[in-house]
């Protein structure tokens, strides 16, 4: 009998300690595949990835501004319609001393995305940084461990934007041990604030290392790097070390209680095709680790035609959520390449918000008038094309949870079919159900989504658009709010039961029933099949 009542007890332990972990776990982000597309949600909420980056690492180590002076970035990140923030949240941050951890600054931003309601892509820069680890980065006890790093041609070399550079051996089991225990405690940390502060989960995604492929694309080659022993570092030694280093600080964010999405960047001009040249490399390598949930890509072009070759190209991983990771928000263009990623199924950010002055002042005298890329200047002034990226972005965010949904065939982009908005154009594109005849002539961009029985239009100057293949009633304007739910703000109309005199910067939800199904052309009708500019 007591043997028995102890066995009831242990089971009851056990239960109950398995209970408290699993109250202890905070879901928050996931990938969702259905009906061919891949998007990501946010509590369980559609969420197109629509953001910008802010560089606390060079705010904080080169221009030596304080987290209170983030403020800023943040009200002007607000201003401009992103729902997201990139920021790095790097290792020395947190973890500036062996085994002493602080997160006053983590604590801050977490605390400002909460208040001007912005999420948070973590990115976590630490022992790859396109090969490189830098001691800005990267805390000293671990970089001065010289039997932890490869011989290099510029061991040591001072960079103003980085501090010195070394190059670690990324899969040192004690470095991977240490970077994974910092991981944890700070994914832990942000799990216990996020409890402690209404549970309005600041942090969505986690970004592995930045740009871990340069290490197998040109650096391992351009540092001469070699083993301590003096044998040859190929290629292959670079991107095995590469794979095994992001599937073990993947997998550290996963064994956190703070459940979110994982990703690592790569940089591409071509899609999958530009990649190092190893046999069966590809950034499907990536993508298939247990680690790492989905892999993007920076481009860095202001071509429409690479953004929608790029996209594509992602898309065919199966499973994979297409993101821009970066680019340059100085592309006047900028808008029309958020349009058509947004319509490819792709979530885009802007490299950078705002670039560090610190950054501009010093760039090298061959790169001193490309170093800015910055949507905003320097001191946050809005630059001649930031207008038309608020104005893109205000449609797509009103519409976020259809747009995260809606495939490329029902997702109808206006003047996006050459490299920049004509002031003067007219379109008819087909969805599967509906057709739009677009008609501009003040250079509006514009979407429209076809849902099963409702349709959402937006533009972002005035322009008219003509609703064919189907009856269409019940016109209103309005927005979806925080919990994916369309919220109705005024009435609109018709004219003549299928024109829409459409108003900028408002989106319009339109009743249908189609009269039969059509060819979709809405791919067709992106991209300008002429040349390709890149920057």
């Amino acid at each position: 009998m007591k043997k028995f009542f102890l066995i009831i007890v242990m089971m009851y332990i056990c239960y109950s300690q398995s209970n408290v972990a699993a109250r202890d776990i905070i879901n928050v982000s996931r990938i969702v595949t259905e009906n061919g597309k891949s998007y990501l949600t946010v509590g369980d909420i559609p969420f197109p990835l629509l953001g910008a980056q802010i560089r606390l690492d060079a705010f904080i180590n080169g221009d030596k501004k304080t987290v209170d002076d983030i403020e800023v970035y943040f009200q002007k990140a607000r201003e401009l319609g992103v729902n997201c923030l990139q920021i790095p949240f790097y290792w020395n941050l947190i973890e500036p001393q062996k085994d002493v951890f602080k997160f006053t600054e983590i604590d801050k931003i977490l605390e400002l995305a909460n208040k001007y309601g912005l999420k948070i892509e973590m990115l976590w820069f630490s022992t790859n940084m396109i090969g490189d680890s830098f001691s800005f980065l990267v805390p000293d006890y671990v970089l001065s461990v010289a039997e932890k790093r490869f011989s290099s041609k510029y061991e040591g070399h001072y960079s103003a934007y980085y501090g010195n550079s070394y190059t670690l051996i990324f899969n040192d089991e004690w470095i991977l041990e240490r970077e994974s225990n910092a991981v944890k405690r700070l994914m832990n940390h942000i799990g216990e604030w996020d409890r402690s502060n209404g549970l309005q989960h600041p942090v969505i995604s986690v970004q592995v290392h930045n740009e871990p492929d340069g290490l197998a694309r040109w650096r391992y080659d351009q540092l001469e790097i070699k083993y301590k022993d003096g044998r040859l570092f190929t290629r292959e030694d670079a991107w095995e070390i590469t794979l095994h280093a992001l599937n073990t600080v993947g997998k550290a964010v996963k064994e956190s209680n703070y459940k979110v999405v994982t990703r690592t960047n790569i940089i591409t001009y071509e899609g999958l095709t530009d990649f190092p040249q190893l046999t069966g490399a590809n950034p499907k390598d990536v993508f298939d680790l247990d680690g790492i949930d989905f892999v993007s890509y920076d481009p860095y072009v202001n071509s429409i035609d690479v953004i929608k070759s790029n996209t594509l190209a992602f898309n065919s991983i199966q499973g994979n959520y297409s993101l821009i990771a970066e680019n340059k928000g100085v592309y006047e263009n900028t808008a029309s390449l958020i349009l058509t990623a947004a319509a490819l199924g792709s979530g885009y950010n802007i490299y950078d918000l705002a670039t560090s002055k610190f950054f501009i002042d010093n760039a090298s005298p061959a790169h001193k008038d490309e170093i800015d890329h910055g949507v905003y200047t320097w001191d946050l002034k809005e630059k001649a094309h930031t207008t038309s990226v608020k104005s893109v972005l205000k449609g797509l965010t009103a519409a976020f949870p259809e747009v995260a949904l809606c495939k490329a065939e029902d997702f109808a982009v206006f003047n996006v079919d050459s490299q920049y908005p004509r002031k003067f154009h007219t379109q008819t594109i087909n969805t599967t159900r509906v057709t739009y005849s677009f008609s501009t002539s003040n250079a509006a961009l514009g979407f429209a989504l076809t849902r099963d029985d409702y349709l959402l239009v937006y533009v972002t100057e005035n322009a008219d658009i003509q609703l064919s293949n189907g009856t269409f009633s019940k016109v209103v304007s309005g927005c979806y709010n925080a919990e994916g739910k369309f919220v109705a703000e005024n009435k609109a109309s018709l004219v003549g039961g299928r024109l829409l005199k459409a108003k900028k910067g408002i989106l319009y939800r339109i009743r249908y029933k189609s009269h039969s199904d059509l060819i979709s052309n809405t791919v067709e009708n992106i991209g300008t099949n002429g040349s390709v500019s890149e920057s």
